[in-house]
């Protein structure tokens, strides 16, 4: 009986092949919708500065340095322990909706992934690349403040320091300001391998779908499948049947 069933279920397939096609639908949604949507920011904040500046160092109380040697060391300013708690608190307050990247551990990975920094012709940029635009905007922020605030400390530990040695300080301090806002450069594509996956679910979801309507269709089918069943529901014996005739005629024309 399943036999016959299955048989019937596979016949059904073959005469709606037709219906294989809706399966791509699904997929193709999302794949027009991904390649609709902006999915890629790199946002850049400038700062104007001057290249003999000195900057503070974290890890001492007096020391400074220059921007090249921050400019070749990055992880000195990007995953300093004391700067990366400062900005775990501050986006616990600003991106509560950011659960993934409070603690220190991910957080480090989001930027060391997505963060950089250059210097060029008086400008310091520090800028990120990846698909979350709010905190790419918040982590691009966050920097420039503390690079003003290295710079801040680094011109008042060199002027103590030449104080100390009976030197006179700086006639006219070096500085170091914001130069414009945010600049914010969205993208897209008509493809990235990341979304993969999902198109292989829906590929997939959309099959199912089709084989469970093929399914259904069979079900509600109250046509005669069977000589056994014609004979139970007619109460008359069955002296012959006709082939299908289509059948016939294609296995005819292939022997010719």
């Amino acid at each position: 009986m399943f036999s016959f069933f299955l048989k019937r279920y596979l016949y059904k397939i073959s005469s709606q092949r037709g219906l294989f096609i809706l399966a791509l639908i699904p997929a193709c949604m999302y794949l027009a919708a991904a390649a609709a949507r902006m999915d890629r920011f790199t946002i850049s904040q400038a700062i104007k500065i001057a290249p003999d500046i000195p900057l503070a160092l974290s890890n001492s109380p007096s020391e400074v340095t220059s921007i090249d040697w921050f400019v070749a060391n990055q992880d000195d300013l990007f995953l300093d322990s004391y700067t990366l708690q400062t900005l775990s608190r501050e986006l616990q307050k600003q991106l509560p909706p950011q659960p993934a990247v409070m603690t220190e551990a991910p957080l480090m990975q989001v930027i060391k992934k997505a963060l950089s920094l250059s210097y060029e012709k008086g400008t310091l940029r520090i800028s990120y690349s990846g698909v979350n635009q709010e905190m790419g905007e918040f982590l691009a922020s966050f920097y420039a403040k503390r690079i003003l605030k290295k710079a801040e400390d680094g011109v008042r530990r060199q002027e103590t320091l030449l104080t100390r040695q009976g030197q006179p300080g700086p006639q006219s301090p070096p500085y170091s300001e914001l130069k414009g806002g945010l600049t914010v450069e969205s993208q897209k594509a008509l493809w990235r391998s990341e979304r993969l996956p999902m198109t292989i679910v829906l590929l997939a979801a959309g099959l199912a779908a089709v084989f469970v309507w093929i399914g259904i269709l069979e079900m509600l089918d109250t046509s005669f499948k069977s000589e056994r069943q014609i004979a139970r529901i007619l109460r008359l014996p069955v002296l012959g049947t006709v082939p299908d005739v289509f059948r016939l005629s294609k296995a005819i024309s292939i022997k010719t």
